[in-house]
């Protein structure tokens, strides 16, 4: 009876280590290398409750832009890059500084 239990444990013990390695969960830090381009329409920076306190995104209209918000979410700083109808190719930045009541 030993030997049957002995025997079931080493068994268990060899079908579990190869299933472990079989099925384990590949991590997403572990790359091999980076990468060389990452594309989207919108980055969001969130704090560690989830709230938003910055992107790097579209406005309405198509121009890139990047808000800053303060921790109650109002905006506190934004910039929006417009093409330049005098310079075609060109882009003229604005820059701008809001203070939240």
């Amino acid at each position: 009876m030993k030997k049957t239990y002995l025997l079931l444990s080493i068994g268990a013990g060899l079908v579990g280590g190869l299933l472990s390695s079989a099925l384990r969960p590949i991590a997403a830090q572990a790359q091999s290398q980076a990468l060389d381009e990452i594309k989207a329409q919108r980055f969001t920076l969130v704090n560690q409750s989830g709230v938003t306190m910055g992107a790097f995104s579209f406005d309405d209209s198509g121009r890139p832009q990047i808000v800053l918000r303060d921790d109650l979410g109002h905006e506190v700083w934004k910039m929006v890059a417009e093409h330049r109808s005098d310079h075609p190719g060109d882009y003229h930045v604005t820059s701008g500084k809001f203070h939240s009541k």
